[in-house]
């Protein structure tokens, strides 16, 4: 694992994350000086469920998913972070991690303590303004989850197929395309469900035309108004 202090790239890493957009050029060149990069291969573990809330993480390049694992061992993917994101229980002033964070593909990493990023919050109040926004979002996302969790499978993988759609889309003359590489597992584990299950509602998917697989593991969504329409 390579691990340094930022290069000249962190800077506008940074800068360009919509949380932190009204921090103060001093105040983001103070933390960027603060921020280390650790290049991880894929499958690697950043931090898991119940750890303590050191640290603040953001993608720079590559893709991590967040698990949540419950009572019964089943793993639940409650996030897929896209680079430019920030992630990790200290965003929110979580005392430990919800969920695990693991790598789906190599990526470079960048983190900043706590206590830096508490730090230059409390010079920033618009940026605690965003943080509230970003904790509603989240909540808001956290009840529809709870009130999907009673829906049947297809709504579920119709609901989770369009939020994926909305954050990582790409629109083609055949559809939208998510451009995030998804197995049938990651696939049942958003879903909440089995891999047999996930399997046979894809291929219900594509057998009425809703989308279509890619090589590599890419989903097209070709009829965005009916996959609307089935997720309700």
């Amino acid at each position: 694992m390579e691990q340094r202090r930022q290069t000249s790239g962190v800077f506008e890493l940074l800068k360009g994350l919509p949380l932190l957009r009204e921090l103060r050029p001093q105040d983001l060149d103070a933390l960027a000086g603060e921020t280390f990069l650790e290049s991880l291969p894929a499958g690697r573990v950043i931090f898991y469920q119940g750890d303590p809330c050191e640290r603040v993480y953001v993608v720079s390049v590559g893709r991590v998913k967040i698990v949540y694992h419950d009572r019964d061992g089943r793993e639940v993917i409650l996030e897929m972070i896209a680079p430019g994101e920030m992630f990790g229980g200290a965003v929110l002033f979580f005392p430990s991690h919800p969920a695990t964070a693991m790598t789906m593909q190599d990526s470079s990493i960048a983190s900043f303590s706590a206590d830096a990023y508490s730090r230059h919050l409390l010079n920033n109040p618009p940026v605690i303004l965003n943080i509230l926004r970003m904790l509603g979002a989240r909540h808001l996302s956290m009840i529809n989850m709870q009130i999907m969790a009673g829906e049947r499978v297809e709504r579920r993988m119709a609901h989770i197929l369009l939020k994926l759609a909305a954050r990582s889309g790409r629109l083609t003359p055949q559809g939208t395309l998510i451009t995030i590489s998804l197995s049938r597992q990651d696939l049942a584990e958003m879903a909440c469900t089995t891999l047999e299950t996930s399997i046979r509602t894809i291929s219900r998917f594509q057998k009425d035309g809703l989308v279509s697989t890619q090589r590599g593991g890419y989903i097209l969504v070709h009829d965005m108004a009916q996959m609307e329409e089935m997720a309700g």
